[in-house]
């Protein structure tokens, strides 16, 4: 007889696992031998917060580039550039240069919110996570690694499920 949750070999008069600890009932303890037990899907515990350190790292790269692209363009090309200028949205008045940094620098925003929400484990982190990811699919090399990383950690069903487990627990936590 062997447990269901970790294969271990079991003796016939235990109430528990001694490798695992789970309680053993009739049903609950297969004769199959450990080969054939399947190990529980744990893919987003131990990636989770290696993908949110690669978002808050990518996030900040992202935001020093647009500051220091905004900070350049006032110095080299100033009638193009300037606080009063930031902020209107104009692509056909010569404006593009702006509007294009403020796009890039939300972008950069949405990155530290998507880490944010996954080392908190947020609900709603994995549906912009995925999100995210599939737009940083374009950005080749760096952008097309991390978007394929973090469409492997969270899109299987399994991680859904995982995830949301996660998310469980860490309100169970904080409560």
């Amino acid at each position: 007889m062997y447990c269901d949750r970790c294969g271990s070999s079991l003796n016939p008069a235990s109430q528990f696992c001694s490798s695992c600890g789970k309680r053993i009932t009739p049903t609950s303890a297969a004769y199959r031998s450990p080969a054939t037990v399947t190990q529980p899907e744990d893919r987003v515990r131990r990636h989770i917060h290696r993908l949110a350190t690669l978002w808050v790292v990518n996030g900040v790269l992202r935001l020093m580039l647009v500051l220091w692209l905004y900070g350049a363009g006032r110095y080299f090309v100033p009638p193009n550039f300037g606080p009063a200028r930031l902020w209107t949205w104009s692509l056909w008045h010569g404006q593009a240069w702006d509007s294009i940094l403020l796009i890039l620098g939300l972008f950069g925003v949405a990155h530290l919110v998507l880490a944010w929400g996954l080392f908190e484990r947020q609900p709603w982190a994995r549906f912009l996570g995925l999100i995210l990811g599939i737009l940083a699919l374009v950005r080749f090399p760096l952008g097309t690694v991390l978007g394929i990383y973090t469409i492997w950690v969270l899109a299987p069903e399994n991680s859904r499920r995982e995830y949301e487990q996660l998310t469980q627990t860490a309100t169970l936590r904080q409560a």
